[in-house]
């Protein structure tokens, strides 16, 4: 609810700001914390990030990045007396809604990010393998709830240029997704966006 509210808020800036979007395509880099915010523990799982970027100025050094987007999380875990490797990817879709400031009045340049974010579990699996070879493979079950959502938080710095952005995120889920595991899911992801021309440059390239 407060995500909706606050988008309702920012509705009137998109109207009248000069909006940069894009596609936006990463890598992510998951585990699931034995407990704790931030608290990293295990292999990282990798996984993709594919969205949309929506960037709506507020000054001239600050501005808001709202980004749905499709997340993989979940976690990597080995057992070396066993030779085994368990994975669980569990994907999401994720609204988050970042504060950005840059470091220079000048286009381009570093900028940091921070914010929320509202997830919805979508659907997930489990493989467990031994020597490269599939000993278990079922899907995800969520573990003593039907809550699908997920509260996170994250920080982030980049690096703007006049056509893409690069960023590097770091995301702590807040809200525990299984009232059986407590752990959190954390995120570090690697996020590029296309920055698509605007219309006042579409306009004086057509003319």
């Amino acid at each position: 609810m407060r995500f909706l509210l606050l988008l309702a808020f920012l509705i009137p800036f998109a109207g009248t700001a000069q909006l940069r979007t894009g596609p936006r395509v990463g890598v992510s880099l998951a585990t699931i914390s034995a407990g704790g915010l931030f608290n990293w523990s295990g292999l990282p799982m990798p996984g993709p990030i594919v969205g949309w970027s929506f960037e709506i100025p507020w000054t001239a050094q600050a501005s808001f990045l709202v980004e749905p987007m499709y997340m993989s999380k979940g976690s990597l875990a080995q057992n070396p007396q066993l030779r085994t490797f368990t994975s669980v990817r569990l994907g999401y879709l994720e609204l988050p809604v970042m504060f950005k400031i840059s470091t220079d009045t000048l286009p381009g340049g570093f900028f940091l990010t921070a914010g929320g974010m509202f997830g919805w579990w979508m659907n997930g699996r489990t493989v467990t393998r031994q020597d490269g070879t599939v000993l278990f493979e079922s899907s995800y079950r969520l573990q003593g709830t039907a809550n699908r959502s997920q509260v996170s938080v994250g920080v982030g710095f980049g690096w703007d240029r006049p056509k893409s952005r690069f960023e590097l995120r770091y995301q702590t889920s807040i809200t525990p997704f299984s009232t059986v595991l407590r752990g959190q899911n954390l995120v570090a992801g690697l996020h590029f966006t296309l920055l698509l021309p605007t219309r006042a440059k579409r306009s004086s390239t057509d003319d």
